[in-house]
């Protein structure tokens, strides 16, 4: 009974090791998706990272390029394009930085999962220059299909970013200034996405 209980005894040994000690485990999903971020080292990284965030419905980074009290001496401000700021002026006489989190979360919270924006830039510009804030304008296209009756899927308009130096010196956009396109004769601004989703 004794010779008989050792093998025994050894095989469950071995079986145990087999089936348990190396089963491999299901490696575990990263908790929050990083999307495309540079560390903003520059005015122009601000830019990309911005774009990037909005293609990417990253709400992190999109608000990462977005002045900050706690990291900057600077506060966000937006000034909305002149109809839009007219039409929706008490929405926007309060706005903030957590007032354009919001806006940018319902956006993307109403846009399908496969579903994301597209960002254009073209006749971009520095318009101005200096050791401690550059002044950034483009033309853009913004394609985003809410299905809301008064909203076009694509807003278009001029926009200028004012960037700045944050304490730690990395970058971020202090100002973030609307504009309808002098060509346009609808106003389909961006602004008017942030009135509609903020009203």
């Amino acid at each position: 009974m004794k010779t008989l209980w050792r093998p025994l005894h050894e095989i469950l040994i071995v079986l145990l090791i087999i089936s348990g000690g190396c089963a491999t485990r299901t490696p575990e999903e990263p908790s929050g998706d990083r999307g495309t971020y540079e560390p903003p080292t520059s005015p122009l990284i601000v830019v990309d990272n911005l774009r990037n965030a909005v293609i990417e419905k990253n709400t992190q980074n999109f608000m990462l390029s977005l002045a900050d009290p706690s990291r900057s001496s600077m506060t966000y401000a937006y000034e909305p394009s002149a109809e839009v700021g007219a039409r929706y002026q008490a929405v926007f006489s309060s706005w903030n930085a957590d007032r354009e989190r919001q806006a940018f979360l319902s956006m993307i919270s109403r846009l399908p999962v496969d579903q994301r924006p597209s960002l254009v830039f073209s006749n971009t510009q520095v318009a101005f220059s200096s050791p401690d804030s550059l002044v950034w304008v483009s033309d853009y296209e913004l394609t985003v299909r809410l299905n809301i009756t008064a909203l076009p899927s694509l807003l278009t308009g001029t926009m200028a970013l004012t960037v700045t130096p944050e304490r730690s010196g990395l970058w971020s956009v202090s100002r973030w200034r609307d504009a309808k396109r002098p060509g346009d004769t609808v106003e389909s601004t961006w602004s008017l996405l942030r009135g509609q989703l903020s009203n």
